[in-house]
């Protein structure tokens, strides 16, 4: 089969491949990375999903299964109750968990597994998990499923086949993916009027204000104000114009843009708990690199299975001064792509110095100034033509691959050479039409960052709507749009008298107490969406958040799969009498502080969230009925009218008793570490064998 041609004419043929050596190697890499998200996502899903989903758990999956909208309920879970597993339990719940647990495990360790019945696979069991997360829903998993939905276009039968036809076309999407998600997150920060963030003020207060911040956040918060000023417009320069060099021609900077953002996002995984979303879009950067980038040169050299032949060849034709001219070539090449990325940092600098207004004050001190020298109306109509000009772009380099596609099929055959040819090219037109239609559709959010420039046409809407609805197509960038002023908390409160002592729930991630020991944990690449998502509750009335109803009931309950998503070592010992809500005001200690009492946090209590609940409060009552939550029986135990498989019941019930006394932080460390070791013996057997 004959190699498709490189979009690129200028770069010397060096950089294009040889002849003797076309391994799709940023193909693999980002197809393995999937896998490795997968696993993550799975595995904090399972760690959560009794409390969350079960029959006696938050928002029990039964809910939406039954009483849900069509489309709510296109579900595997539906098919629970036909393999035995009942249809109230969290048992069908667990089972696709570890399903997908163990597909994604087991195409990150094996280059045999990662195929595209694998891709089908995870993303139809992860949408199913999904589909039934409720309030508990977050961006992350729309970035997954949307990411894993083109990663279906992109795998092949096996990692090991080679070059798809359609390869060049997923991975333009899922470049175009990752430019919507950036570009999004930056342009509505100053469009939405935010005052923080047009005084450049507004990183240093999402280090105190976010989610599930860190003790590197805390540091972090320490520096001058300058620096994070400074750090503001690094953030403004990340997502709305590096993600432009993502479609340069050249190799270098498209490189400097893969730098440029892996520095962001592991500055985010360390200050944020952000779960599986920053590790996910460092996947998808790997689109910015080429199959012959060093540092993929280096991983597939420590691939076992991967063909390095190539770079031999290529020494052995160096008699003939072939390798040379290449060499030479390639030096002029790079000379040239430096220059560019010098004049393009140059730019990046000037511009931001003078938009910005950097300067320096007249005082003694001379310390950096900043006052923004454009206004909102300016910028949102900068803002009109790149939203415009992005789709157009993004749509003229498809075009060209599409051409190029055709231009390679022409040389594969006709239909005459039979059946197996005629499927393979029925497979490439219906991969290139669902490739288009994504296109079209992804269009139509990412004009919707601004009212101005959003499609009002029917058509598309509802074509996106379809889309949307499998979570194929997304919107991005409505979180950070206005920044919070001050950080406030949730602490749910428990007592057995009104007039006694009250109680906290612990909580493992959530800011809570101002001990050092925990008030700022770390759980690393595990995504802990209870305690994420008190962080929308903290912003909110009561009546906007419905799931705290539900969790009032199951804490008066004293339910333990919902009381093992708090820190088991403050949570009462039997069923309190009442609960309660207090809002609190946190806020960073200084250096100084902290020297004194080692403490992260100081807090204020500033009235109540909600007011007391008991078990025979009428409100209560009536909060739940007017949600359509079931509450006949609520306090007997689940009851699995098809629960016939006794031995399936029992082996997912043995793993759940195991796994429930392993942090999940350190259940998805664990098994990364096992899959990195694996990975390293293969490699190491492989090395051995040669």
């Amino acid at each position: 089969m004959e190699k498709p041609k490189s979009d690129n004419k200028n770069e010397p043929k060096l950089h294009r491949g040889t002849q003797s050596e076309d391994v799709p190697r940023v193909r693999n890499v980002l197809l393995r990375a999937i896998c490795a998200v997968y696993l993550m996502a799975f595995i904090s899903f399972y760690c959560q999903a009794e409390g969350l989903y079960g029959a006696t758990g938050i928002l029990p999956a039964n809910r939406i299964l039954q009483n849900g909208t069509l489309k709510e309920r296109l579900s595997l879970l539906q098919f629970g109750p036909f393999l035995g597993l009942g249809g109230e339990g969290h048992a069908a719940i667990d089972l696709l968990c570890l399903l997908g647990a163990t597909v994604s495990f087991l195409g990150l360790t094996s280059r045999a597994h990662c195929r595209l019945l694998s891709f089908i696979v995870m993303w139809t069991l992860y949408f199913s998990l999904v589909q039934i997360s409720q309030s508990f829903r977050q961006q992350a998993d729309y970035l997954l499923l949307e990411a894993g939905f083109l990663c279906i276009l992109l795998a092949p039968t096996r990692l090991s086949d080679g070059r798809n036809p359609i390869e060049d076309i997923a991975l333009l999407l899922l470049k175009w993916l990752v430019f919507r998600f950036m570009f999004a997150s930056g342009s509505v920060k100053l469009a939405s009027g935010c005052p923080l963030w047009w005084s450049l003020d507004g990183l240093q207060r999402h280090y105190e204000t976010m989610p599930l911040p860190t003790s590197y956040s805390w540091y972090t918060y320490q520096l001058p104000e300058a620096f994070h000023r400074l750090s503001t417009i690094y953030v403004y320069l990340s997502e709305l114009v590096v993600p432009w060099l993502f479609f340069a021609p050249n190799r270098v900077v498209r490189r400097f843009a893969f730098g440029w953002h892996v520095f962001l996002h592991a500055n985010i995984i360390g200050c944020g708990n952000y779960g599986f979303l920053s590790p996910l879009v460092l996947t998808l950067l790997v689109t910015l690199l080429d199959d012959d980038d060093k540092l993929l040169l280096k991983l597939s050299r420590d691939t076992p299975g991967t063909t390095t032949s190539g770079n031999s060849g290529v020494e052995r034709r160096s008699r003939g001064g072939t390798v040379r001219n290449q060499a030479e070539a390639n030096k002029d090449y790079e000379r040239n792509a430096n220059r560019i990325l010098k004049v393009i940092a140059i730019l990046m600098a000037i511009g931001s110095w003078i938009i910005f207004g950097i300067g320096f004050s007249t005082s003694e001190d001379g310390y950096l100034t900043f006052k923004a020298n454009f206004s909102r109306d300016q910028y949102l109509s900068a803002m009109q033509t790149m939203l415009r000009v992005a789709p157009l772009l993004v749509f003229g380099l498809l075009v060209r691959k599409f051409l190029n596609l055709l231009s390679f099929q022409d040389t594969v055959g006709s239909l005459a050479e039979g059946p197996r040819q005629f499927m393979k090219n029925l497979g490439l037109l219906i991969s290139t039409i669902v490739a288009f239609t994504v296109l079209f559709m992804s269009i139509v959010p990412h004009s919707r960052l601004l009212p101005s420039t959003a499609i009002s046409s029917p058509v598309m809407a509802r074509a996106y709507g379809g889309l949307h609805s499998l979570y194929v197509v997304n919107q991005y960038g409505r979180h950070l749009t206005k920044m919070r002023p001050v950080r406030r908390e949730i602490i749910l409160e428990y007592a057995d008298d009104l007039n006694g002592t009250w109680q906290e729930y612990g909580f493992d991630y959530k800011p809570w107490t101002v001990e050092r020991s925990s008030s700022l944990p770390y759980a690393g690449l595990y995504f802990p969406r209870f305690d994420f998502k008190f962080y929308d509750g903290a912003a909110s009335k009561l009546d906007a958040q419905k799931w705290f109803y539900p969790l009032v009931l199951r804490l008066l309950q004293h339910q333990p799969p919902v009381l093992d998503l708090f820190d088991d070592r403050n949570v009462p010992s039997k069923a309190p009498r009442f609960i309660r809500a207090s809002l609190y005001r946190f806020a960073y200690t200084t250096l100084p502080t902290k020297g004194t009492s080692g403490a992260f946090w100081e807090r204020e209590r500033l009235g109540d969230y909600f007011s007391v609940f008991s078990m025979d409060a009428s409100h209560l009552q009536e909060k739940l009925k007017q949600i359509g939550y079931w509450t006949a029986g609520a306090t007997e135990s689940a009851r699995d009218n098809y629960s016939w498989n006794w031995l399936l019941l029992w082996l997912l019930d043995a793993v759940r008793r195991f796994v429930s006394s392993i942090e999940g932080s350190y259940l998805l460390t664990g098994l990364l570490v096992a899959a990195l070791t694996l990975i390293y013996s293969q490699c190491h057997q492989s090395h051995n064998e040669k």
